[in-house]
């Protein structure tokens, strides 16, 4: 990960540290590039480097949620979160309410209401997290 990275420029402007163990995190949550547990996460870290111990892994992640760098989602009432990353301060995907399958897609529409909300409460919106729930084409194909 280069100095350059969106996420490492969010921490510089908030203050913050670049600590090893945070371009580590960043790292893996940059090229794994999916929804992973904190678990998924740690393993990951220590393959990449053992010395980042797990308790700086929590601590950065709970720093990363902090500033809006990812965001916890809670699939099929799980008390586990998995995390995403907020690329462009917005993530959006459908979850299969039955295999747990996570489908990414990138156009949400929401420009519009974002503008009129803005306008309407007097604030900015520095992002946001859609989900949908449903049954995905192999589930169903299983169900019939």
């Amino acid at each position: 990960m280069n100095s350059q990275s969106p996420y490492i420029q969010i921490l510089r402007q908030h203050g913050c540290r670049i600590t090893r163990a945070r371009r580590i995190v960043l790292r893996v949550l940059e090229d794994e590039a999916r929804h992973n547990t904190s678990t998924q996460i740690i393993e990951a870290v220590e393959a990449l480097d053992p010395g980042v111990g797990r308790a700086s892994v929590f601590r950065s992640l709970d720093l990363f949620t902090r500033l809006g760098i990812l965001r916890p989602i809670y699939i099929s009432g799980s008390m586990t979160p998995a995390y995403v990353l907020m690329s462009g301060g917005h993530h959006h995907h459908v979850i299969c309410s039955k295999c747990q399958a996570i489908h990414d897609f990138d156009d949400c529409g929401l420009d519009d209401m974002t503008r009129q909300l803005e306008t309407k409460l007097n604030l900015r919106i520095d992002g946001h997290l859609l989900e949908f729930y449903g049954v995905c084409a192999d589930c169903q194909a299983a169900d019939a």
